[in-house]
């Protein structure tokens, strides 16, 4: 309804960031505006956490790779957001990655220590965690030990002798 003056106001309120076309129109008389909503930082979120690449070896240089996506409570991606970004078992990280305009950032995790690592990244009050594995260098595998733990077997083809090898 119209004011005295033939003014209205009109309020039109989305949970999908972008941009809307407004359309006024009265008897065969109409105008169109364009409005824009952008994603609510406020609510921002770890929308998904996956691996995209796994098994990197446990050299300190090859890396293991995650990507995060972050979204407000509407699904909506945020870009240029701050996610923190915590290793476990000794794996290194970047402390901090930034979304890209898609909502995304990666992930890289090194480590020298083979074996499970959890990488947690986090926003707000939100996060997830994922598992990424390490596999052992066997470039630089040496014989820390060999031990009998068998002698003495009689030489008839058949009793053995037994050793226990440890490869580090």
């Amino acid at each position: 309804t119209t004011q005295p003056d033939g003014t209205a106001e009109i309020s039109v309120t989305s949970q999908t960031a972008g941009i809307s076309a407004v359309t006024a129109s009265i008897n065969s008389s109409s105008q169109s505006r364009n409005v824009t909503f952008i994603a609510d930082v406020r609510t921002a979120q770890i929308a998904s956490l996956e691996v995209t690449q796994d098994n990197a070896v446990a050299d300190g240089a090859m890396a293991n790779t995650l990507r995060v996506r972050v979204t407000d409570a509407f699904g909506n991606v945020l870009a240029g957001q701050t996610v923190s970004v915590l290793a476990g078992n000794g794996a290194t990280t970047a402390p901090t990655v930034t979304t890209q305009p898609d909502g995304t950032a990666e992930i890289s995790v090194t480590s020298q220590t083979a074996g499970i690592s959890a990488v947690t990244a986090s926003i707000n009050s939100s996060s997830q965690s994922r598992n990424v594995t390490f596999i052992a260098d066997v470039r630089t595998a040496q014989i820390a030990s060999l031990e009998v733990t068998q002698d003495n077997a009689v030489a008839d083809g058949a009793m053995a002798n037994t050793l226990r090898v440890r490869v580090t």
